[in-house]
């Protein structure tokens, strides 16, 4: 089970920020995730943010649906977890949202 996640802004556009996380410091994987603050969907990315097959985590209602290869489902469901708690207290989407779980 990961323990810790960093996670961090690498870039903004008009559609939405793009994250880097890595889960145990690295040990436990990484990747990209990309967070529309309107919608509040989160999808799996690649480092220049394009979108990795169709897997689309809802931040209204917590359902994930569709299938991206090589994405592990549950750390990324976390990974959005934690941008979303931070965006909600901020109202802003977060430069960070460190996250442990114990």
């Amino acid at each position: 089970m990961t323990a810790s996640l960093g996670i961090w802004a690498e870039a903004s556009s008009s559609a939405g920020v793009l994250y880097r996380w890595e889960a145990d410091h690295g040990t436990g994987g990484c990747g990209f995730v990309t967070f529309e603050p309107v919608s509040r969907k989160f999808r799996p990315a690649d480092e220049a943010g394009s979108v990795l097959g169709d897997l689309v985590i809802d931040g209204n209602s917590g359902e994930a649906t569709g299938t991206a290869e090589s994405v592990d489902r549950s750390v990324l469901i976390k990974v959005a977890s934690s941008i979303l708690r931070a965006y909600v207290r901020s109202g802003e989407p977060p430069k960070t949202a460190h996250a442990h779980f114990y």
